[in-house]
């Protein structure tokens, strides 16, 4: 096998294992934001008030900022992922969806009218 060919494989499964990792930490956050849902609905369904199960709240806003901090990590690492492909052989392994480009992406900013009318 080609040195290419091995740094290709190579990044590509360090790739699929960046983005699974990246889809759970966004699960959890998801997963998180439910609980906090379902936490203040079933007090107010309960008819609690404000102050009972507080503590289960605050434990939830630091698992709520813990994955915010973990997702920031993931920044980081990115860019350290980036300097190790920038001074190694795989500088030159194009990564779908991970590599930078240099021009702009593409947006749309106008709003359209739909004509429900017609």
């Amino acid at each position: 096998m080609k040195r290419t060919e091995q740094a290709v494989m190579i990044a590509a499964r360090i790739q699929r294992a960046l983005l699974r990792a990246e889809h759970g930490q966004d699960q959890s956050i998801d997963r998180l934001g439910r609980l906090a849902q379902a936490l203040t609905r079933g007090r107010r369904a309960a008819g609690l008030s404000a102050t009972v199960g507080q503590p289960a709240f605050d434990a939830l806003a630091r698992a709520m900022a813990a994955q915010v901090e973990a997702q920031k990590a993931m920044v980081d690492l990115h860019e350290a992922l980036a300097q190790v492909k920038g001074a190694t052989r795989f500088r030159n392994v194009r990564l779908g969806g991970l590599d930078k480009l240099e021009e702009d992406v593409p947006r749309v900013t106008g709003l359209s009218l739909v004509d429900r009318a017609a």
